[in-house]
């Protein structure tokens, strides 16, 4: 598998740590909610699905830190296909669990970008198993890590959700702030991987491209 786009070693490992930890704190809390919450007047299908859905999560939040980890792929290669087959698995069925419980959200104004960034999450989960079938590495990483990016949304949900008051003070209305931080958890997400995946390679490339230019023209001067 060709070289990722994360950083280097410690800050690498300081933030896969860090992806673990939230990961495990949403879980905590969602695992808990789904057990104790009040059902009443609401469809079963709904129930299950929100079981589906959260038990989906559990490796899609816990297994990306150890998958991203070069020195597990090439140990244990075998684990490493193992384990992005129940990955992009979970993703998959969570995704068709969140395009159907979309619509049925009481709130409105998150049903469109639930039901949007659920079709995303299944078409770069899609994505990620034809490239890994094909061998092509490269974009089956950054199509997982797009995938990982919007499971990573909801928790980014969450913490948003504890710190909307002064977050969003200039937002009077509840149901607007809601809005606006659904939209910034995946938007933010999806603009990380970019930046990581996109924008820094490229101005890496630009750099050398331009170090090496300005090689060629001294070269010339002097000759």
């Amino acid at each position: 598998m060709t070289p990722t786009a994360l950083p280097r070693k410690p800050f690498k490992w300081l933030l896969l740590g860090v992806l673990f930890a939230g990961g495990v704190w949403y879980l905590s809390f969602d695992l808990v909610y789904v057990v104790t919450r009040d059902r009443t007047n609401e469809p079963p299908l709904r129930n299950v699905l929100l079981v589906v859905h959260v038990l989906a999560a559990l490796p899609l939040l816990l297994l990306p830190p150890v998958q991203f980890s070069r020195r597990i792929r090439r140990r244990w290669p075998v684990w490493h296909r193992r384990a992005g087959k129940w990955y992009l698995t979970s993703a998959i069925v969570a995704a068709m669990a969140a395009m159907v419980l979309g619509p049925t959200f009481e709130s409105h104004g998150r049903r469109v970008p639930l039901m949007l960034f659920a079709t995303v999450w299944l078409l770069v989960s899609v994505a990620a198993w034809w490239c890994a079938r094909r061998g092509a590495f490269a974009a089956h990483e950054r199509f997982v890590a797009h995938s990982y990016a919007i499971a990573l949304a909801f928790v980014f949900v969450r913490v948003l959700g504890d710190v909307q008051g002064p977050l969003f003070a200039f937002l009077p209305d509840k149901e607007v702030r809601g809005v606006t931080r659904e939209w910034l958890s995946f938007v933010l997400s999806q603009l990380a991987v970019e930046v990581g995946y996109g924008w820094l390679p490229a101005l890496r490339a630009a750099r050398r491209s331009s170090a090496s230019g300005r090689r060629v023209v001294l070269a010339d001067t002097d000759a």
